[in-house]
Parts: C-alpha cells; sequence; structure tokens
C-alpha cells in the first residue's frame, strides 16, 4: 500500500508510532492533539481527552463521551465561528497571508465518539454517536466515518496527528459499508469537504501537490479496505453503542469498558452500520478540481 504523508508536522522528541509498547491500559487518559501543518506559527492545536478502551500491537482504540470538555481552535476576526463556517476564500490564504488561530474552550457534542487507530498509517476510524428521535424517541444512530490525518505519534499521553480535511462517509441508511456477511462494500461511500481540499490548493494555503496526495490516499484506501479488517471490524459499533448508553446515565466502571480479550472481543462480531440518508459530495474525485479557479 502506497499511503503516504504530504507533510510532518512538529512533534516532541520523545515519540514512538502507534502499535509500540508501552501501552495504556484501559480506562486511562489520552489527549488526541490535532496540530496543523503551520503549528509553529501560532502554536494553536484541537486537544481531545480521550479513554483508553484498547491499546497494543493491533492498534489503539479511544473514547470520547458527549459533553466532554475539549480545547478547540478559532481563527481571529471569526471567533464565534466554527472554522468549517468560515469562507474559503479567508481560511485557505498562501502562508503570508494566513489568519491567526487562537486555542478556545469546547464541548463535543452527540453522544460519543470512538476512534479506531491502526499503526503507521494516515488515517483513522470514527464510529460517530448520535441522537436520532426519527428513529425511535430516545434513539441513536451511528456513522462510521474514515478521517483522512497524519500518520499518527504518540507519547506517553498523548496521541498527535494533523487533520487532512478530506473524510470519508458512509450515509446512506442503504448503502452501508458492512454487508451481511461480514464483507465490506464501498458503493455508498462518498468524500466529505472535496471543496475545502480543492481549496487548500488553488487558494495556496499549501501546495497542490499536498491535495493530489491526500485525494489518492482515499481512493486507495477505498480500495485496499480489506486490509484493515481489525480497525472496520462491524462490532466496533456494538462497543461504541455500549459506551455511549454507559455516559448517558452514570460514568460507569472504566473497567467494564476495559479491552483484555474479554468483553470488548466477545462484543466484536455481527453489528451492523445504519447511517442517516443525506446529501454529500460523490466518491468520485474529478483530477482537475484542483486547477480550477476560486474567485
Amino acid at each position: 500500500m502506497t499511503l503516504r504523508d504530504p507533510y510532518t508536522i512538529p512533534t516532541p522528541s520523545q515519540v514512538r508510532p502507534i502499535g509500540q509498547e508501552p501501552f495504556r491500559a484501559p480506562g486511562e487518559t489520552v489527549t488526541w492533539t490535532f496540530r496543523r501543518f503551520d503549528f509553529d506559527r501560532d502554536l494553536a492545536e484541537v486537544a481531545r481527552p480521550m479513554r483508553v478502551i484498547a491499546d497494543g500491537p493491533e492498534g489503539l482504540v479511544l473514547w470520547l463521551s458527549g459533553g466532554t470538555p475539549t480545547q478547540e481552535t478559532r481563527i481571529v476576526g471569526w471567533e464565534d465561528t466554527n472554522p468549517h463556517d468560515v469562507p474559503l476564500a479567508a481560511r485557505f490564504r498562501p502562508p503570508a497571508e494566513a489568519p491567526t488561530r487562537i486555542n478556545v474552550d469546547g464541548t463535543w457534542r452527540g453522544r460519543g465518539v470512538l476512534k479506531i487507530v491502526p499503526p503507521q498509517v494516515p488515517f483513522s476510524v470514527w464510529v460517530l454517536l448520535k441522537d436520532d428521535g426519527a428513529a425511535a424517541p430516545g434513539g441513536v444512530r451511528a456513522e462510521w466515518y474514515v478521517n483522512l490525518e497524519a500518520t499518527h505519534v504518540r507519547t506517553d499521553d498523548a496521541l498527535l496527528t494533523s487533520d487532512h480535511i478530506l473524510d470519508i462517509t458512509f450515509p446512506l441508511a442503504s448503502m452501508p459499508l458492512h454487508t451481511p456477511d461480514g464483507g465490506f462494500d464501498t458503493t455508498g461511500a462518498v468524500f466529505k469537504d472535496v471543496d475545502e481540499l480543492a481549496a487548500a490548493a488553488n487558494f495556496g494555503a499549501w501546495p497542490a501537490e499536498w491535495s493530489e496526495i491526500i485525494r489518492a490516499n482515499g481512493t486507495e484506501l477505498l480500495d485496499r479496505l480489506g486490509d484493515f479488517e481489525w480497525a472496520f471490524d462491524p462490532g466496533w459499533e456494538t462497543v461504541a453503542r455500549r459506551l455511549a448508553g454507559e455516559s448517558a446515565g452514570s460514568a460507569g466502571d472504566d473497567a467494564a469498558a476495559a479491552d483484555t480479550d474479554g468483553s470488548v472481543r466477545a462484543e466484536l462480531g455481527a453489528a451492523s452500520a445504519r447511517e442517516k440518508s443525506i446529501d454529500q459530495e460523490h466518491r468520485s474525485i474529478p483530477n482537475g478540481c484542483y486547477d480550477r479557479q476560486f474567485r
């Protein structure tokens, strides 16, 4: 597989890959940290404290409950606006004109998210839990989500990566990721935030080659999901739903969420993805979209 990182990010001197000892025990906290490619300029970063569910040679699994206090970032002049809602022309400026970013307090919305991180790859797999009253009173909807991001490294208490803008979602309930026989069907996959990835190149925020590398990573990954069966196991949805249920009531016993070849492993099996039907970008990204001039 030729998945690769378009750029590197500044990290502490003592870091190690995911999947390498020492591992953290279930119930301990690891801070998920997103650093931009230009982190050294403003020192603004996203930091989200997450609970360890599993940590070993296969990878790292972390849980973030809904309502958890987090550190997020905002663009100066747009402090009250989620950066995703800031106009593309204002967000993606050349380095000499790039807006200043600052750290702000935030809160994780929704019921929670389970993040599965395989070793040595530029992506992680998320199972997002959200309220869905349309399905049933008090119902919860699970969304499978692939976040393209820098190959993860870690310290003893933090994971460091960088968001690569482009994401892969499976939004159609009629076209789920998982098939009844336990296989994968990527027919319903769509790329999310294609316009942002194109704008980063076209407005000069970063080289066009970086956007092309990220696009190629997403396309190749969809063709090779079977190489990462552990990360895409449908049973992770069952784990996420149980953790969301614990969070909705009490904090629960951290030991009960531990993956020590016990309860979590037993649950990895037959759960299937049920995803909300919404319109998003089509999976196919035209090669020429990064050459289009934005005004």
